[in-house]
């Protein structure tokens, strides 16, 4: 039974061995002892650059093309409020009445007090909301970049752990073949040794495979190729967050972009419902014409004043009540907007709360436990007091342990970010530990 376990073993062994050493490359060897892959350690292209999240945002800010776009819109919002101000262009005419008349003519069409105004404004609060749409966006691509670069610093770190665990297997397999080459333990435990190994080379294969996915989500929030080397990004640390929820939602009601961007559209609404109102009020149209003669008859001056009549008053009732309608939809979308604000602001903070105690409970006792329990195991099997699955077992919830807190320091700046993109302003500094 133990020689059925044995080859069982070996077989494991060899087939995680042939799989990635067809990834690398290298030969594997038949024998009963695998000899040891040196695995890779470099996953950085840039590791001597530093990859600062101040220069991630900045970068994005200036050639992220979503941020272009919104505030191209927004520029040209901006400009069509002096077009909707403006007068109408006057008009110029000459007449030739037979061979000794000729009119000269210029006209002006002048709108009732208040009506270019009142336009004007409806623009400018059109111009305000796209304002507002267009620093939302970049708040959105923003926090989307900081949750890609602490994902690029979780790829990389996960790889370094793994690397590290990589080291740790390769140590207890030659601790293992050496009391095995002196009649202390059976081959079972070389074979237990090296099987772990080749995971976890294998499970190196896939976390690199992933961190380049992630880098390649990076670069295009950048604008770059997908294959745009990176530096190393830098470890963020434990920042302080004791803001409470009614402070957040009095920061989001008066930053968050969407809730400003309803603002600006309901006073557009309202500024649009007086225009229709004010189709009702006449517009006046000047016009001057000279008579001149080519005999002796004497030149003459005409002055015309004309008022519209708005008579058709059921065309311009019809656009009272659809302005109406559109403002109390308007309010009815203000009203959505700040209720979800409110529901965005407490799961977030329940979300990044819950991620931080985590993240401190793992690095002021999960993790300083779990790496004496290794130690003291490590000394243990070496010393022969513990068997190796009880070695394996300390290994183990180490790298898990280690994998899970980093997890949550990634969450706990991604959930961070999200929250201040709710309430519309940076809460805490990025704190990076070099």
């Amino acid at each position: 039974m133990k020689q059925k376990m044995g080859l069982l073993a070996l077989s494991s062994v060899i087939l995680l061995g042939s799989s990635y050493a067809a990834a690398q490359d290298v030969p594997v060897s038949s024998s009963t002892y695998i000899p040891l892959i040196e695995e890779q350690t470099s996953d950085v292209e840039n590791p001597q650059i530093v990859l600062l999240l101040s220069d991630v945002l900045e970068e994005a800010r200036n050639n992220n093309q979503e941020i272009l776009a919104a505030k191209k819109r927004w520029e040209a919002e901006k400009a069509k409020i002096w077009a909707v101000k403006t007068w109408e262009d006057p008009e110029l005419g000459v007449e030739f009445w037979g061979t000794n008349e000729t009119w000269y003519d210029v006209s002006q069409k002048v709108p009732f007090p208040g009506k270019k105004l009142l336009k004007g404004k409806a623009q400018q609060h059109e111009a305000g909301e796209v304002e507002e749409l267009y620093k939302a966006k970049e708040k959105e691509i923003l926090q989307k970049v900081k949750s890609a670069y602490y994902s690029y610093f979780l790829a990389i770190r996960q790889i370094e752990i793994f690397e590290e665990s990589v080291s740790l297997l390769k140590r207890f397999s030659k601790v293992a073949e050496n009391k095995y080459s002196v009649n202390r333990t059976g081959q079972l435990d070389v074979l237990k040794a090296q099987v772990e190994y080749f995971k976890s080379l294998n499970a190196l294969v896939t976390l690199r495979q992933e961190k380049e996915t992630v880098e390649a989500e990076l670069n295009a929030l950048l604008n770059r190729r997908p294959d745009s080397s990176l530096g190393k990004p830098v470890e963020p640390g434990l920042a302080p967050f004791d803001i409470s929820y009614d402070d957040l939602v009095k920061i989001a009601q008066a930053n968050r972009p969407e809730v400003r961007s309803a603002r600006h559209h309901v006073e557009q609404t309202k500024a649009d419902l007086r225009v229709a109102w004010s189709e009702f009020l006449p517009d006046t149209y000047f016009q001057y014409s000279r008579r001149t003669f080519d005999n002796d008859e004497k030149d003459d001056n005409i002055f015309i004043v004309k008022f519209n009549v708005p008579a058709w008053i059921w065309g311009k009732g019809s656009a009272v009540k659809s302005a109406r309608k559109t403002k109390e939809e308007a309010q009815a979308m203000l009203q959505s907007v700040e209720t979800m604000t409110y529901s965005d602001v407490k799961s977030m903070l329940v979300k990044t709360q819950t991620a931080r105690r985590l993240m401190e409970l793992y690095k002021t006792s999960v993790i300083p436990q779990a790496e004496t329990s290794l130690k003291v195991s490590t000394a243990g099997y070496e010393a022969g007091n513990i068997g190796f699955l009880d070695l394996l077992d300390s290994e183990r919830t180490w790298l898990e342990f280690q994998m899970e807190y980093y997890q949550y320091l990634a969450q706990y700046w991604t959930y961070l970010a999200a929250l201040e993109r709710v309430v519309g302003e940076d809460l805490v500094p990025f704190e990076g530990v070099r």
